[in-house]
């Protein structure tokens, strides 16, 4: 269940196959027509009618159009990433197969929050209730293209098998999750064959290990995200920055940034695989604009200088004679807590003491949610600059929400309605409001890196984030 996963992350990266989606990312990022079969938008951009295919789940029962309306009210009450469905005002069932949205405002963009994982469909009547849903999901049916073979619950062990109900023809007949916590150990299995794909690898030792181009084939990519510093503002938190303390002023968290070495960050922790970047947008969006002064340059003296403003002459706190100091936890995924530890040695530079914590994404996700954090080194994902953006300065984005930070709805909603010529100024000006902040710090562009003995298209994860997608005849449109 994307909306409660209690397996953890995974759970939710895997449950993208089997849900009935409205639109599914492709390959390359991009949402594709699944179970709409036509799609018409009013002339005010208003009202989108949705028009099903006669699909059925998994289990031969027909998916209709009350299990849309049912899904979306499901993704509304979890509040998850609700900064991307802010602009929907309702959503009707106007027949078993006519889905009719009204929005508040036009939201061009409004399919590739469709396509989200949090937008699963699944039966209604078996799911409109919290213990209703806690039972099913044990054992649930499918409506896209990959259906359980075996699950238990609480755990990642999972194995799908090709959905005969599905739309269309899967060339993949069965998906078996491995769990394989340690990244080397992945690199050592898809060596010894016990395994075919391997996501979110150590690109050094991967491209060492496997070069052979006859057995393997690497899937790098450039992710249609962002490496972030984000800072717990929430004072009434376990973690939460205290008033008068030192990450409570915006000058200390500003010299944290001019304090890192984004591209050291970027060539050592990642192999030069991370490029830096100095925006919330992807660093290669052609949307992307800096609006950190210095951009990606580390500049140790204007720290030193901002840190004297704020009164913590040499990173010294005069409340306890001490240095600065705080905890840096950081999701123990590869490289990321070398990333950390590289900018725990930038800020020792001018006299700033941050502890490392590597924690496990489950760990870290609890802590974004009870605020048991001081600084997290993060990243977000977004398929467009404006979903991105609204993690961080939307008023129900995650970041915002987890790091108590400042939002404007009205900023991002005159992008999404902007011609394309006037975006990248509108997203320049979101951009200074977030570094006039600095509760989230831009690093580098995210990325990760695959290995697969696999034939390219067969399975591979969707460019922007980390869940998969499996080829189907006819393919996705």
């Amino acid at each position: 269940d994307p909306i409660n996963p209690i397996g953890g992350y995974t759970e939710g990266q895997m449950a993208y196959l089997i849900q009935g989606k409205l639109y599914r990312y492709d390959a390359n990022g991009k949402p594709r027509r699944d179970l709409v079969e036509e799609a018409d938008v009013s002339s005010d951009g208003k009202t989108v009618t949705h028009k099903l295919r006669a699909a059925k789940y998994s289990d031969g029962t027909n998916i209709v159009a009350a299990d849309v309306v049912n899904a979306f009210e499901r993704w509304v009450g979890s509040k998850r990433s609700a900064s991307y469905i802010d602009a929907v005002d309702k959503v009707v069932a106007k027949d078993s197969r006519t889905v009719v949205w009204t929005l508040k405002r036009p939201y061009p963009d409004f399919n590739f929050a469709l396509a989200q994982e949090f937008m699963g469909i699944h039966p209604a009547g078996k799911t409109d209730t919290e213990a209703k849903a806690k039972e099913y999901f044990k054992d649930p049916v499918a409506g896209g293209p990959m259906m359980i073979k075996t699950f238990t619950p609480g755990t990642d062990s999972f194995i799908l098998v090709a959905n005969p109900n599905y739309w269309a023809k899967v060339a993949v007949k069965q998906v078996d999750f491995v769990a394989i916590p340690d990244p080397v150990t992945r690199v050592i299995a898809l060596r010894q064959g016990t395994i075919d794909y391997a996501f979110d690898l150590p690109g050094a030792i991967a491209r060492g290990q496997l070069a052979d181009k006859n057995k393997y084939r690497f899937t790098p990519t450039q992710a249609q995200g962002t490496f972030t510093l984000d800072f717990n503002l929430r004072a009434s938190t376990p973690g939460g920055a205290k008033e008068g303390s030192p990450l409570a002023n915006v000058k200390v968290r500003q010299a944290l940034s001019y304090a890192a070495n984004r591209k050291q960050m970027g060539q050592v922790a990642f192999f030069g695989d991370v490029s830096p970047g100095c925006s919330i947008t992807w660093a290669n969006s052609p949307l992307a604009t800096c609006a950190i002064p210095t951009r990606t340059k580390q500049d140790l003296d204007k720290a030193k200088a901002l840190l004297k403003e704020a009164g913590y002459e040499n990173g010294i706190d005069p409340a306890t004679k001490a240095p600065i100091a705080f905890n840096l936890t950081v999701f123990n995924r590869p490289g990321w807590a070398d990333a950390a530890s590289l900018l725990a040695a930038d800020w020792a530079k001018v006299g700033i003491k941050a502890t490392v914590i590597p924690q496990l994404d489950s760990v870290g996700s609890a802590a974004q949610t009870s605020g048991d954090f001081n600084v997290q080194l993060s990243g977000g994902t977004g398929q467009i600059p404006t979903l991105l953006l609204r993690t961080y300065y939307g008023k129900t984005g995650a970041w915002v929400v987890w790091a108590g930070s400042k939002s404007d709805d009205s900023a991002l909603d005159a992008i999404d309605a902007a011609p394309a010529a006037d975006k990248k100024k509108l997203i320049a000006d979101v951009e200074k409001a977030i570094w006039a902040e600095a509760a989230h710090i831009p690093l580098g562009q995210r990325f990760w890196f695959g290995v697969t003995t696999l034939p390219a298209g067969v399975f591979t994860n969707i460019k922007g984030n980390d869940t998969y997608v499996v080829k189907s005849t006819p393919p996705l449109s």
